[in-house]
């Protein structure tokens, strides 16, 4: 009898936070007690173990023969660490630390060969493809969540894409912790191919979005507000994405969480638009990062050349931050409504002359304006990531609804009310000290000031 596939269930990609590095501390399963039974079972060597001393020395390899040991990628980083000769009279100032360099050989995908994808995952469709692989949605069959799983469409060991495929890798692992930046979770070789596990964003790329229909001033203000804080990341790593792009932007659709507590409590002046039921938060995030090189020492393969700048196609490259920028200002411009993007010819050269194509009048001069600024034919004249986060038409000054003023000036009140009880909590407890002491009258005084010397009554903090 068949086993039954499983069902589709509407789940996202496990959420990720930040979480604290393992420490290890003095006690019985410290490294140390690990490396002394096993010294006892091995041939009698010097302990080894991480923090060391000045010159390292082998320790019982858990493998037969050398040739057995599972080879790995390592960190471009050097490991310190220090060994612990046998001598039982050794202080801590006799431990020096010693850097060991490590080889900086990689392994090749032939090597690394690992069958996963049909064993982990339940291929659901093809959400994507490109020129170098394509894109499924899949389930994994342990957790059940729904991931992007993207497949090189040809072989990749041992061909000229194989350094592709793994910068693509290294870029991920490197900038996948932001989120603004598409999640990532593995990657391994199978049949000589390359496969990344990569968040899934329900809401698909922005390139499906605006083939539908253009993107509100309101909508475009938050694609601009969220792929340059993506973009102040990646640079601030020392990187550059060189393919921003309306295809390379997903979009993830969460429901928003209401709390009670005083921030979000219904003062009966919510905006119904923000605050329905409901409602889903849309977050833009950048992702294909086939393309990143770095700043220092760049590698540039040229993107998609509807987006690029002039000067990265003369070899310019002394400012390759600034090309994301002007890719992600003709993103606004095709997300605003222009229509597709020319990719040569008279009208492609205007583009970059700052002669911008006919653009909705709902849109802002403001916008406007900072698009302008990013499409700027001299590279040195444009915004960086951080000066277009603080562009007046993106400033959240001067632009915050009614319901985020009345949820903040009750949480001000909130804190009023709360400092002006802790004062007269320590009035109370000076007067039981000393009943006639100055400070006693200051603080008296001080407090009558805050709430009052008449009121007798508690400020709610959800109406005025």
């Amino acid at each position: 009898m068949a086993t039954p596939e499983p069902k589709p269930s509407i789940c996202y990609s496990p959420p990720y936070k930040r979480v604290r590095a393992l420490r290890l501390f003095d006690s019985p399963l410290t490294p140390k007690t690990i490396l002394e039974k096993s010294a006892v079972c091995a041939t009698p060597a010097p302990r080894t173990r991480l923090f060391a001393s000045d010159k390292p020395r082998a320790v019982a390899c858990a493998y037969a023969n050398k040739n057995d040991r599972p080879a790995a990628n390592l960190d471009h980083r050097k490991l310190t660490y220090r060994t612990i000769p046998t001598s039982p009279e050794l202080n801590d100032s006799d431990i020096s630390d010693g850097e060991i360099e490590q080889p900086t050989k990689r392994v090749a995908l032939h090597e690394s060969n690992i069958s996963r994808y049909h064993q982990e995952f339940y291929e659901l469709e093809l959400i994507g493809s490109g020129q170098f692989g394509c894109v499924y949605k899949c389930i994994n069959r342990l957790d059940g969540c729904i991931y992007a799983i993207k497949k090189s469409t040809r072989p990749v060991a041992g061909s000229i894409l194989e350094k592709t495929a793994l910068n693509e890798v290294y870029a991920h692992a490197v900038l996948g912790k932001h989120q603004h930046v598409v999640r990532y979770y593995s990657a391994w070789a199978e049949d000589n191919h390359m496969i990344i596990q990569n968040e899934y964003c329900n809401g698909g790329s922005l390139a499906e979005r605006i083939s539908q229909e253009a993107l509100s001033a309101a909508e475009l203000r938050k694609l601009l507000l969220h792929v340059a804080e993506g973009l102040r990341y990646i640079h601030s790593e020392g990187l550059v994405h060189l393919d921003i792009k309306p295809g390379n932007i997903f979009i993830s659709r969460e429901k928003r969480i209401q709390f009670t507590n005083y921030d979000s409590a219904d003062d009966g002046f919510e905006d119904l638009e923000e605050m329905s039921h409901g409602e889903e938060e849309l977050t833009y995030k950048i992702g294909d990062l086939g393309h990143v090189t770095s700043i220092s020492n760049p590698q540039v393969e040229e993107g998609d050349c509807r987006y690029l700048p002039s000067e990265i196609l003369h070899e310019d490259y002394h400012h390759l931050p600034k090309a994301d920028i002007f890719a992600l200002g003709l993103t606004a411009l095709e997300a605003a409504g222009c229509g597709p993007l020319p990719k040569n010819g008279d009208k492609w050269h205007r583009i970059r002359n700052k002669e911008l194509p006919t653009l909705p009048q709902s849109l802002p001069r403001d916008t406007i304006d900072l698009i302008k600024l990013m499409i700027d034919p001299d590279p040195s004249d444009r915004p960086t990531a951080i000066q277009v986060l603080q562009h007046r038409s993106l400033s959240p000054v001067g632009n915050k609804s009614k319901a985020q003023l009345h949820r903040e000036l009750n949480a001000e009140r909130l804190k009023n009310e709360i400092l002006s009880k802790q004062l007269l909590e320590a009035a109370k407890c000076i007067k039981s000290i000393a009943p006639e002491s100055k400070q006693l009258k200051s603080v008296t005084r001080l407090t009558s000031k805050l709430i009052g010397k008449k009121v007798n009554r508690s400020v709610s903090t959800t109406t005025f």
